[in-house]
C-alpha cells in the first residue's frame, strides 16, 4: 500500500517501492511521465523545509521502516532532516518513486477541473504551473535572450561612434603624432577628420609674443613644380614584371599613397601653409614612385 508523502490542491504524492505496483491500468510512457514528475517535486524541495514539518517526517519514517528494511533502525534513530534527506536520496536513484496523483475529493475520487475553474487565494480561474524540465527551462531562457539581443548594426554603430570620438580627440590633442597612424589604419577616410583650423592658433601667438617680428610664410611661387607622371596601365604586365613589381604591391603601394596624401591635407589645414600641401604631396608621390620600383 502506498504511503502519502505530501499533498496540495492538486496532487496527493504518493510513496513507492520501484517494484511496487502503481498506475497500473496506464501505459509504460505515462508511469515514467509520472516518475520524472514526482522525482522533479521532490529535487525542488528543500529539505530543511520538509525537516520542519512533523507529519510528513513521521509519514517518512513509516514509510521507510515499513518497506525498506535495511533503515528500519535508522528510520527510528535518525534526525529529522537525516531522514529526509535519506528519502530524498532515494527518489533521485530511482530506488523510491513518488507518484502525482489526483487528491480525495468530497464524493469520491475526482480529477482536477482541465478548464482552470479553479480558485487559490481569492484569484479565479488560476491553473497550476506545470512542471518543466531542465531542457525546456534553458530554451525559454535562450529564447528570452535572442528576443531581447541588441543587434548587430546597431553594436556597430556604437563602436563606430565610440571610435570616431576616440580619435578626434587623439588628433585634436596631438595631430603631427596621431594623424598617420590613423590615417595607415584607415580611420581618417572612415571617420572624417575633427576641425583643425584653429589648433595652432594658440602656438602661433606664443611665437609671436616671444620674437619681435612675426615669421613670413614662404610664398607659393618658391615651390617646387609639382607634375604629375604618367601613370602605369593597370593591364602592363610586362612593365610591371620589368620593375619586379607585382600587382598586389602595387595595389599596396597605391593604398599607401592615398593615405599620404590624406596626410597631407591635414597638414595644410593645421599650417594653412600651401607651400607646405605642395611640398608634402611631393614627397608622398615620390615614395610612391619608389614603392612601385621607378
Amino acid at each position: 500500500m502506498a504511503t502519502e508523502l505530501k499533498s496540495d490542491a492538486w496532487h496527493r504524492y504518493m510513496l513507492y517501492r520501484s517494484g511496487e505496483p502503481y498506475m497500473s491500468l496506464e501505459d509504460e510512457e505515462k508511469r515514467n511521465e509520472a516518475v520524472e514528475a514526482g522525482r522533479t517535486f521532490t529535487s525542488l524541495a528543500s529539505a530543511d523545509v520538509w525537516a520542519k514539518d512533523a507529519e510528513l517526517v513521521e509519514r517518512v519514517r513509516a514509510f521507510l521502516g515499513g518497506k525498506v528494511h535495511w533503515h528500519e533502525r535508522f528510520a527510528k534513530s535518525g534526525t529529522d532532516l537525516q531522514v529526509v534527506r535519506t528519502l530524498m536520496g532515494m527518489v533521485q536513484s530511482g530506488s523510491v518513486v513518488v507518484i502525482p496523483e489526483e487528491p480525495v475529493r468530497s464524493g469520491g475520487i475526482g480529477k482536477h477541473a482541465s478548464n482552470g475553474a479553479v480558485s487559490f487565494w481569492g484569484v479565479e480561474n488560476f491553473d497550476p504551473p506545470r512542471y518543466a524540465s531542465v531542457q525546456e527551462r534553458y530554451q525559454a531562457q535562450i529564447a528570452e535572450l535572442q528576443a531581447n539581443e541588441t543587434p548587430w548594426a546597431e553594436i556597430q554603430a556604437m563602436n563606430d561612434s565610440i571610435n570616431q570620438k576616440f580619435m578626434h580627440a587623439a588628433v585634436l590633442a596631438d595631430p603631427l603624432g596621431t594623424l598617420p597612424t590613423f590615417a595607415r589604419a584607415g580611420w581618417i577616410s572612415k571617420y572624417g577628420l575633427p576641425d583643425l583650423s584653429t589648433w595652432n592658433r594658440a602656438a602661433d601667438m606664443d611665437g609671436a609674443s616671444d620674437s619681435d617680428e612675426g615669421e613670413t610664410p614662404t610664398p607659393l611661387s618658391n615651390a617646387l613644380p609639382f607634375e604629375l607622371g604618367e601613370s602605369t596601365v593597370s593591364d602592363d604586365v610586362i612593365g610591371i614584371a620589368a620593375r619586379g613589381v607585382g600587382e598586389a604591391q602595387e595595389a599596396e603601394c597605391f593604398s599607401q599613397y592615398e593615405a599620404d596624401l590624406i596626410e597631407c591635407n591635414a597638414y595644410s589645414r593645421m599650417t594653412r601653409d600651401p607651400y607646405t600641401y605642395v611640398s608634402c604631396k611631393q614627397q608622398a608621390f615620390n615614395r610612391y614612385n619608389q614603392c612601385r620600383g621607378y
